[in-house]
């Protein structure tokens, strides 16, 4: 505390994690390439056991996948490293490998980030969202397919496959020569991959290895970004009257998890500190949640809130929160 009584604000006790850690930054790399690079050549040698065994061998490296992904975006944040090329270059790799074309994304989270919990801009590099009043003068066949899109089978499962597999393939919402370049690289890189894997194995058992990787990554990667903004009270402001500390604190979430599944997680389930302070990296989120007074009365999701949160499917234009379709509210 200092002498004259008065709190520091976090914009001041969060500057030292701020700092990324050269050893830590490499370590991490270290500790989740290499066990990524190593499952895919055992899943290659057990295809001469059983498929099943590379089949739950690929559910572990879509599980690094995520972690991979939270590398890559540390380095589009420019937080994984001080060096501004050994981000890009590391970003773009880690991207690559993620399914991801990282300039592309990394222009669509950057516009996540600063709109966040604003309702005059929602869905903004998130998922499709509708407003209470906005759905019900919709017309049916934007009701129906609306409803479709927002059953929970079909935005984890089928939406992970297809915004990993299909639409991050594919270049005609990028805004410059950058981003295209982003993707067509990309496509490039997994091409390659897939010509000479289904050359050494059949097309077939190549893309029968990857399924696992891609379809788990990207489940679990989206599962992960719904909860972070997807929970019963939730902050929702018109832009005027927008707030960034409170879409932060109040509109990010903090989800206690195990510290295997934290492991995986790459530590975003510290999601209010990442939105608050972007260029914390990841490693430090949790040192930072524990010693910073400011987040002391950030209280995690129940698990009440995450079973609920797939009902969350419209927000209220007057009341600024989260809701169900009209038929379905309370």
């Amino acid at each position: 505390m200092p002498k004259d009584g008065v709190q520091p604000r976090w914009q001041e006790l969060i500057k030292p994690y701020r700092k990324p850690i050269l050893s830590k930054s490499i370590w991490q790399l270290v500790n989740t390439l290499v066990p990524y690079f190593a499952i895919w050549g055992l899943m290659i040698y057990a295809l001469q056991y059983s498929y099943w065994i590379s089949f739950g061998l690929g559910i572990l490296n879509g599980l690094l996948t995520v972690r991979i992904f939270i590398i890559n975006h540390d380095c589009g944040h420019g937080s994984f490293f001080r060096s501004k090329k050994a981000n890009q270059i590391v970003g773009f790799w880690t991207s690559a490998i993620s399914f991801t074309p990282y300039e592309h994304w990394r222009h669509s989270h950057w516009v996540h980030h600063r709109k966040s919990g604003q309702y005059d801009e929602k869905g903004v590099g998130y998922f499709w969202i509708m407003g209470v009043e906005e759905y019900k003068n919709a017309s049916w066949p934007t009701k129906a397919f609306y409803r479709f899109y927002r059953n929970p089978f079909v935005l984890f499962l089928l939406g992970g496959l297809w915004q990993f597999g299909i639409e991050s393939r594919l270049s005609f919402s990028c805004k410059n020569w950058a981003q295209r370049r982003s993707v067509w690289l990309t496509n490039l890189f997994w091409a390659s991959i897939i010509v000479v894997g289904g050359s050494s194995l059949g097309y077939w058992t190549f893309l029968s290895l990857l399924f696992p990787v891609i379809a788990t990554g990207a489940f679990w990667g989206l599962l992960l970004f719904y909860l972070q903004h997807h929970y019963e009270g939730s902050y929702w402001a018109h832009k005027p009257d927008w707030s960034y500390e409170k879409a932060a604190l109040q509109g990010s979430s903090y989800i206690k998890l195990n510290p295997i599944a934290e492991w995986f997680a790459g530590s975003i389930n510290y999601h209010h500190i990442h939105h608050l302070a972007p260029l914390v990296p990841n490693y430090r989120l949790k040192e930072a949640h524990n010693n910073i007074p400011t987040f002391y009365n950030v209280k995690p999701l129940t698990g009440k809130q995450i079973l609920s949160s797939w009902r969350l499917r419209l927000v209220d234009e007057e009341e600024c929160k989260w809701a169900d379709f009209p038929n379905a509210a309370k």
